[in-house]
């Protein structure tokens, strides 16, 4: 490593790498919610603390926000080496980072400033961030996954560790795309190998190299499945959350949202798996996945926990070789004991931008059937107003109000 900064050496890996590390070395510094604000570049560099507080009748000092815009705005932030701003809290003026170029990361926007509300009280001191104690110089390392803080101490320590971790990550992504099933090369002793040297590889990481056994997915939708799917490819989740609130059905996952605003309709039969708390010795990790049919989406019910992820990127990887639709998590998503019943219905998920509604397996056709009237309706409605007709004419006429009321067939 000689002559590559240690810098360099953390701007070569990913926030998940490193909070992997962390978590290797008992050290607190992954955070939960401080997102990038835009689709901007990744931050990696070291920490200059600001810390804010509520404006009191006191002598103001310098507002937070002003040297911070000055210099998105003037271009100063390169003469400054001011590489981003990380925000425990909301940001405005998204649009002016974006127009510049400038990294921003926090927990959301908003349109209100802080002007005559938050005064800087203090800089270059010690700040709680998303229960992260943050120093001056301490290492910051985010991304799209979120924010990662490594305390300058330990940086030499941390780094040599996420890069065995990273290399022996790259070996378990080889295994995957070789075929391996998830259950022998997400295995705990494999991970554990880590504390391990390096120098000699095991028996798995030679047989994950070498062996290349069948990758097609062994397990197939069955006929009734691929019928049920086929019954709501037309259909968005607006349309069929109105059909099972006509019908008086549950279905509606709150909160559940897609990583992106992409516009894809997904479609397919839940295979339900269930997180708890890890036992001790921990338990196996995604070998359910071995189960999982093509064509199937996994919903995970991880308790809505923030503090940790359930699916990563090996994950990830080994579903696209297996033609598993997709995912839907009640937590968060990243890069376990296993509490699978073969018993358990196979109730059709549908997921898009608008979020994931679930519809009962019974209830299905039925369910697909009036979201399909709803639809016609509001068609015709739009065609109604685009024919010169006001919205209230062409919604009393095609029975707008009444299209998803419970025991209404108008």
């Amino acid at each position: 490593m000689s002559g590559i900064s240690v810098l360099d050496r953390l701007a070569a890996l990913d926030s998940n790498t490193v909070s992997d590390a962390l978590d290797f070395l008992n050290l607190k510094g992954a955070t939960y919610g401080l997102r990038p604000l835009w689709e901007c570049p990744r931050i990696v560099g070291r920490a200059s603390t600001v810390q804010v507080g509520p404006k009191t009748d006191a002598k103001p000092t310098t507002h937070l926000l002003t040297p911070v815009i000055d210099a998105v705005t003037t271009d100063d932030r390169v003469l400054k080496r001011i590489r981003g701003t990380i925000i425990d809290g909301m940001s405005r003026d998204i649009d002016g980072s974006r127009d510049v170029g400038y990294p921003v990361y926090g927990r959301g926007g908003t349109m209100i400033s802080a002007r005559n509300r938050l005064v800087q009280v203090a800089s270059g001191t010690a700040l709680q961030v998303r229960g992260v104690t943050v120093h001056q110089d301490d290492y910051v390392i985010a991304d799209n996954c979120g924010t990662v803080f490594v305390p300058a101490a330990r940086i030499d320590e941390v780094v040599d560790l996420a890069e065995r971790i990273d290399r022996r990550q790259a070996r378990m992504v080889e295994a995957v795309r070789a075929g391996h099933p998830v259950s022998e090369v997400m295995h705990d002793s494999q991970f554990e190998a880590i504390r391990q040297s390096e120098s000699a590889p095991t028996l798995q990481q030679n047989s994950a190299l070498e062996a290349v056994p069948p990758k097609h997915n062994p397990k197939s939708a069955i006929p009734e499945d691929k019928e049920l799917v086929a019954l709501f490819a037309d259909s968005d989740t607006p349309a069929v959350s109105d059909a099972l609130d006509k019908l008086g059905l549950a279905g509606q996952a709150f909160g559940i949202m897609p990583l992106a605003n992409y516009t894809r309709v997904t479609v397919g039969p839940a295979f339900t798996v269930r997180y708890v708390p890890a036992s001790d010795p921990p338990g196996s990790v995604g070998d359910f996945v071995d189960d999982v049919a093509e064509g199937d989406i996994v919903v995970i019910d991880n308790g809505g926990r923030t503090d940790c992820t359930v699916w990563g990127d090996i994950m990830t990887q080994y579903a696209g070789l297996r033609g598993i639709a997709g995912t839907v998590i009640d937590g968060v998503c990243r890069d376990v004991n296993r509490a699978i019943s073969d018993d358990y219905p196979r109730d059709i998920v549908v997921a898009d931008a608008n979020g994931v509604v679930i519809v009962p397996r019974a209830r299905a056709r039925e369910v697909a059937e009036v979201a399909r009237q709803i639809e016609k309706s509001e068609e015709g409605i739009r065609e109604m107003v685009a024919g010169g007709a006001t919205i209230a004419e062409a919604r009393k006429k095609l029975g707008y109000h009444t299209l998803q009321r419970h025991g209404k067939d108008e």
